[in-house]
């Protein structure tokens, strides 16, 4: 979520540069749901960072 924001996208933003839905975006972000590696890189593209960057932030 902290990306997100620091990225000034809402989720239906995000969502929909991953073609996927806000809700898919909301269970991610409250840990409803496990993100695979495939899907973690696309998120991290999609929110202009470097993935191992991202890594880094999620891991803090």
């Amino acid at each position: 979520m902290e990306a997100r924001k620091s990225a000034g996208l809402s989720q239906q933003e995000l969502a929909r540069r991953l073609k996927r839905s806000q809700s898919f975006i909301a269970k991610l972000e409250v840990g409803e749901r496990r993100v695979d590696v495939v899907e973690f890189i696309e998120i991290a593209r999609a929110l202009g960072r470097e993935p191992t960057e991202l890594f880094s932030l999620v891991l803090g």
